[in-house]
């Protein structure tokens, strides 16, 4: 059975390469922090969200806590384009599980 992955980022190219990427597994799209969240309200089997730092609207570091609170033990894997130490400990200490820095 294939695992649920939630991806959040407002790039939609990103996104459809992303879900390319990870033909294996059943991905669900939010456009945005907001979007992520109601889903994540809503009964789903999500296994793991994979979150962008930035996004208009709600930074993925306030999703991030946001998510935290809904379901304490749900795997995050942050992904930004604009790395930074500062954007990296802030995630890891939001208990992020991961951090990947995107490349194009």
């Amino acid at each position: 059975m294939p695992y649920n992955v939630l991806l959040v980022d407002d790039d939609k190219m990103f996104r459809e390469e992303l879900r390319e990427a990870l033909e294996d597994y059943r991905v669900v799209e939010a456009a945005n922090g907001k979007e992520a969240l109601e889903i994540l309200k809503k009964p789903n089997e999500i296994d793991i969200v994979m979150l962008d730092v930035m996004m208009p609207g709600l930074p993925g570091t306030e999703v991030l806590k946001e998510i935290k609170k809904i379901s304490p033990s749900l795997s995050v894997v942050m992904l930004t384009g604009y790395s930074s130490k500062d954007v990296a400990i802030e995630a890891l200490k939001g208990r992020a599980d991961d951090y990947i820095e995107k490349h194009r």
